[in-house]
């Protein structure tokens, strides 16, 4: 089953602008945050957390050059859990945008995670909308959902029936079978 939240349209803008949102059991979130340096006129920057009792981790990549860690910029329909993961840390969130250390610099993107309450690992995304890198580097979180431990879930799914890329590919395949299966019975049919 997919738990989805639901609009939410969270604009992050200030300085340590942060919220969490609730997950599957007490303890399990996520945490979006924007901050700037000292609140003065530094641009700013967009970052993700994820949290829960037993594990969790963000699908992104560790720039060791700059020692930190970018969220990757998912696009509608990926599945989750093929993405490779960083642990997340309390004391480390991953860079969302914010000049060349971000991938979400303008538009709508996802970010993939993975949590664990102690059942198992469950798997989510987080839809964002940032701008072209600019002044203050605003971004609005959109939504979210996860599935229940054992489900997949594509970047942007909100039920068992949502993502368009996963539908269509199925609908590809059963609609391949379907042709083969009416050219046999043709061919069959004229012996």
């Amino acid at each position: 089953m997919i738990h989805y939240s639901g609009p939410i349209n969270q604009l992050f803008k200030s300085c340590a602008n942060n919220h969490s949102f609730k997950l599957d059991r007490p303890g399990d979130f996520i945490r979006l945050r924007h901050t700037q340096l000292g609140c003065f006129s530094y641009n700013g920057t967009g970052l993700f957390n994820v949290g829960a009792r037993a594990g969790a981790s963000i699908a992104a990549f560790y720039n060791s050059g700059l020692n930190l860690i970018s969220a990757s910029n998912l696009k509608r329909g990926q599945l989750i859990s093929t993405r490779p993961f960083i642990p997340a840390q309390s004391t480390r969130s991953a860079v969302l945008e914010g000049g060349e250390f971000g991938q979400f610099n303008g538009g709508i993107g996802y970010i993939g995670f993975k949590f664990n309450n102690g059942s198992g690992d469950q798997y989510g995304w987080v839809r964002i909308e940032t701008r072209p890198p600019g002044e203050a580097n605003p971004f609005i979180l959109r939504d979210y959902a996860y599935g229940d431990v054992g489900d997949t879930i594509g970047a942007g799914q909100r039920s068992g029936h949502d993502v368009a890329e996963l539908e269509s590919l199925g609908g590809l395949a059963l609609g391949a079978l379907g042709l083969l299966a009416w050219r046999k019975s043709r061919i069959q049919a004229a012996h």
